[in-house]
């Protein structure tokens, strides 16, 4: 081989290389961007029931969260598409957990953070339940500690 053909060579192969290596990253890249906008969606679909649930009003927290059912729904549902492996299983048992009884068949089931009936300390309790299992959610939203830090922690 000539030293014309073995620059040649070596330039087809590090163009092929730099190529493959690009896509690659661009495709990285691309996925951490769907995660981060799924993410964000998510926590955006549940900040206003967040935001009575911890406030200082005693609030219905049963029929507030049962009306926006379905715009979570849609949010859990976007944001499995971008989860992996097996955060995908610990995302569904999440969900699971926090709109269904615990055993099959999993029924749907908000009524488990009634506020309006029992005692104080057990709707006290019932309100933390819900908030402890939306954070539990909302978990998965985080990319890694400089997305906590910087981007998933303001919301």
């Amino acid at each position: 081989m000539t030293d014309v053909q073995a620059t040649l060579l070596g330039t087809i192969i590090g163009g092929v290389i730099g190529v493959i290596g690009t896509y690659l990253g661009a495709m990285k890249i691309a996925d951490r961007q769907r995660f981060i906008d799924a993410g964000r969606r998510l926590r955006e679909a549940f900040q206003d029931e967040l935001a009575i649930l911890r406030g200082p009003d005693d609030c219905d927290a049963f029929t507030l969260l049962n009306s926006s059912f379905k715009k979570h729904l849609i949010a859990i549902t976007e944001f499995r598409y971008v989860l992996h492996g097996n955060k995908i299983e610990s995302f569904n048992r999440a969900w699971l957990t926090y709109h269904c009884t615990s055993e099959a068949p999993f029924i749907h089931l908000l009524e488990q953070y009634d506020t309006k009936t029992g005692s104080r300390e057990q709707r006290n309790k019932n309100r933390e339940l819900a908030i402890q299992r939306i954070n539990r959610i909302l978990s998965f939203t985080e990319y890694n500690s400089v997305c906590s830090m910087l981007i998933c922690r303001n919301f």
